[in-house]
């Protein structure tokens, strides 16, 4: 039979072309993603610019675990935090007496922001531990002084101003370094007293170097001993301990490119396994006549399987090799867009490629094998009327499993404003593939009720033949409704969805606003304390709150789940109206409190266990529980002083209450900020965030929206081209070239319609969930359909699905009807 499916596919090559395009598009989306994924998780490798010339690095750890088990059931689970724990002054002092040891230098690190330009500020005696050029000037002798590494038109002598943690300061340049490497970050060197006070003696990491004679080799495993639970790096190793500039850039194109490639990986198994079923349903009068002349069942299954492999293979590989054109602009578009490092590429990695293909080639066999598998249980006396018309499409496993992921996409719906659209957008997009998924499986149940109520308005014999034409080829129709449902389907769930629930949020949070004012920081370091009480001195502020965004890590079951948190300060009902259901968030002081939300199941007085964002593991007293909200969930809040102790930094932004407008914009101005009343700021936030969204959601929608459309246009041309016979029959009985145009034109239609009201019901279905949901969350929650967008895409598909129908008609029935007729099948 393998033998005879190639013989079949060289024969037939013309009849294989649409399911190899549509298999070969969905592998180049599912490897363009995949491509451009694998970069962001895997990221270039690069050896340390600043310890080029330590032989050992050691820095704190980086991670938190949770154990569980005994014995050999023990195992651990580890997540990694986005700062490290600092080293204690009394292990850098030891680390410098191991063998071995010529030198250890104490290396701090403090976020600065020189002149309008993020850089760090660093003691003197690391510098000679980076790779930096020739000294322009002298060192630092007194605390006044600095050294650049990035000149930005300054000279030795030069007075610069730079944004510290502890307030704005001018500085002199004494001298300027060439930078270690063309895109590391700009550094400020100061003398080694004041950069350990502003960085309030905490110790980045100590580099050491070795004795002649004694490798880095050597010397890692003699500091180890003497620091157990810290890192010790040696080689390439040693970049770890630097700051990673490009880190969060790639998380978060790690986490968009997940989500689009689970939306590339639905729509493809989505459009490739419609595909190909229907691709073997047309040939359903081949596999009868098989069935007459002596096929077995298992023959006709083995046939179809071997055709779908050709296809898959050499699609496979067409569509590999398309990836590594599209995936590099793709990506480039993504750093262009904010959501990846400015440098990102996708780079060449074969599993992304391997893996595409293999899912192409398993999605073929599966839509053939089933398709395949109805056409072989057909008896050979029954199977040229079983050909010939749609009797039963809905079997059982398409009802099991079309109410499967209905109840699925019903049951996460529930979840979704628990989570948020922030980390909740591939909840989203997986609600709405469950839910455009059961609409697909439930189709042909439907379609019977929607085209003839869409049907209904045709006049005449022809939108009567239209309308039945439809109806009796039920198959058809829902396969080539399969694309327009989703494409349409994607938008009309996912837009809507994401802003509903972020107009929810946002609502939210503006009516929780009670300052008369905000201000906000300009820079990367954030208002400085020194900042903030200067806003309070303000005549007549009566508070002057800072907050400060942070995560914490809680222990859930058996592993460590990331929380959004906020370090706020003293005052905070008084700017913020928090809906408190026990205790009080005036209690929220010291360092060792806690403000959580219901849905976290804790109660005023308990103890309970939290990793900071350094890893230090603090027990907090819970002294307030909010209701559950939106804006809030799964947010802790956190005091000041806790934030002081462990991870000291600026506030993101100050909440106000009274004062000068002024006055208040004059302060903040000072500390590298700016004031604006609460309306304003609110409006400004929700404008960027907004613009944050739309282009997350185009990067996500886009790709996989270009192939549907395309999609459309593939299985509606494979629909006309398979009833060149229905065509001859019509113009033999009398009717006119243009009769049968607008037949065919007017069943486009209506299939369209049949797709876009299939898309429009489980919208408006899951629309109606959400605000059901967000009804016990938010007083009287808004529906937001962003209407423009989906009626563009609604409108595109149904032009590219009539377009798609007629022209191959026009160009079918140029042959005259009696030659069009003899038209081998």
């Amino acid at each position: 039979m393998l033998t005879l499916a190639g013989q079949t596919f060289r024969s037939r090559w013309t009849a294989f072309v649409g399911t190899f395009v549509a298999l070969c598009l969905g592998v180049c989306l599912l490897a363009t993603t995949g491509l451009a994924l694998a970069s962001s998780v895997t990221g270039p490798d690069r050896p340390p610019r600043w310890y080029g010339n330590a032989d050992v690095v050691v820095a704190g750890p980086k991670s938190v675990s949770v154990t569980t088990g005994t014995g050999d059931e023990r195992y651990t689970t580890t997540t990694d935090t986005p700062y490290s724990r600092p080293v204690p002054a009394e292990l850098a002092d030891r680390l410098g007496g191991v063998p071995g040891v010529t030198e250890a230098v104490a290396d701090r690190r403090v976020p600065v922001d020189l002149a309008g330009t993020a850089g760090v500020a660093r003691p003197w005696s690391a510098a000679a531990l980076g790779g930096y050029g020739p000294l322009v000037g002298r060192p630092p002798t007194v605390d006044g002084e600095v050294v650049l590494t990035s000149p930005g038109g300054h000279r030795p002598g030069d007075r610069v101003p730079v944004q510290t943690p502890d307030g704005p300061r001018t500085f002199t340049v004494s001298g300027v370094l060439a930078p270690a490497g063309e895109d590391g970050p700009a550094v400020a060197f100061l003398t080694d007293r004041a950069a350990a006070a502003l960085a309030g003696d905490r110790i980045t990491a100590v580099a050491l170097r070795a004795a002649d004679g004694v490798s880095a080799g050597t010397l890692a495993e003699r500091v180890r001993a003497a620091a157990p639970g810290f890192r010790v790096l040696t080689g390439d190793d040693r970049a770890a301990a630097e700051p990673d500039q490009d880190g969060d850039a790639l998380a978060l194109a790690a986490s968009l490119l997940g989500t689009t490639a689970g939306v590339a990986t639905f729509v493809s198994i989505f459009v490739v396994a419609g595909t190909f079923s229907f691709a073997v349903a047309q040939r359903r009068r081949e596999f009868a006549l098989l069935r007459t002349t002596g096929a077995t069942p298992r023959q006709i299954r083995r046939l179809v399987l071997g055709e779908a492999v050709l296809v898959g293979v050499l699609a496979g590989l067409a569509g590999s090799a398309l990836s590594l054109v599209t995936a590099p602009p793709y990506a480039h578009w993504l750093a262009r867009s904010g959501f990846a490092p400015e440098d990102f590429t996708a780079r060449f990695i074969l599993w992304p490629l391997l893996a595409a293909s293999g899912v192409g080639l398993l999605v073929a066999l599966l839509g053939a094998g089933i398709a395949a598998r109805r056409a072989a249980r057909v008896r050979p006396v029954e199977a040229l009327r079983e050909a010939s018309v749609d009797t039963r499409v809905m079997g059982w496993g398409r009802w099991s499993f079309g109410l499967l992921f209905l109840a699925g996409a019903v049951l996460l719906l529930t979840a979704l404003p628990d989570i948020g659209v922030s980390d909740g957008l591939a909840m989203v997009m997986l609600v709405a593939q469950l839910g455009l998924a059961a609409a697909g499986l439930l189709a042909p149940v439907l379609i019977r009720v929607l085209v003839p109520l869409l049907g209904a308005a045709l006049r005449g014999q022809t939108g009567t033949i239209a309308r039945s034409s439809a109806l009796s080829a039920l198959r058809r129709t829902t396969a080539t409704a399969a694309p327009i449902l989703v494409t349409v389907g994607i938008a009309a769930t996912t837009l809507p969805l994401t802003a509903t629930l972020w107009e929810a949020e946002q609502r939210s949070a503006r009516d929780r606003v009670a300052a008369t004012a905000v201000a906000t920081a300009s820079g990367p370091v954030g208002l400085a304390e020194p900042t903030v009480a200067a806003l309070g001195r303000v005549a007549g502020v009566r508070a002057a709150v800072p907050s400060r965004r942070t995560e914490v890590y809680v222990r859930s079951d058996d592993y460590p789940e990331e929380y959004s948190a906020r370090f706020v300060g003293a005052g905070l009902d008084r700017v913020l109206r928090l809906p408190t259901v026990a205790g009080s968030v005036a209690g929220l002081t010291g360092t060792d409190t806690v403000a959580v939300s219901r849905s976290m199941g804790w109660r005023v007085g308990e103890r309970v266990q939290v990793w900071l964002a350094d890893t230090t593991e603090v027990r907090l007293r819970v002294v307030a529980v909010l209701a559950d909200s939106v804006d809030l969930d799964r947010t802790l809040l956190l005091p000041w002083e806790l934030g002081r102790a462990h991870q000291p930094g600026g506030a993101d932004v100050v909440y106000l209450d009274g004062g000068d407008p002024v006055a208040l914009d004059a302060a903040a101005v000072a500390g590298g900020g700016r004031v604006l009343p609460t309306p304003e700021h609110l409006v400004a936030g929700d404008a960027a965030q907004y613009e944050q969204n739309r282009v997350a959601l185009l990067a996500v929608l886009g790709m996989a929206l270009l192939y549907t459309g395309i999609a459309i246009a593939n299985t509606l041309v494979m629909a006309t081209n398979d009833r060149r016979r229905e065509l001859a029959v019509l113009r033999l009985s009398g009717a006119t070239p243009g009769q049968v145009l607008r037949m065919i034109g007017l069943e486009a239609v209506l299939v369209g319609l049949s797709g876009t009201a299939l898309a429009a019901l489980v919208g408006a279905a899951m629309l109606a969930g959400l605000r059901a949901r967000l009804a016990e969350l938010v007083a009287q929650p808004q529906v937001t359909v962003p209407w423009l967008p989906i009626t563009l895409i609604a409108a595109g598909c149904l032009l590219a699905a009539v377009l798609a129908s007629l022209v191959p008609a026009m160009l079918a029935l140029r042959t005259p009807a009696a030659q069009l007729a003899g038209v081998r099948e």
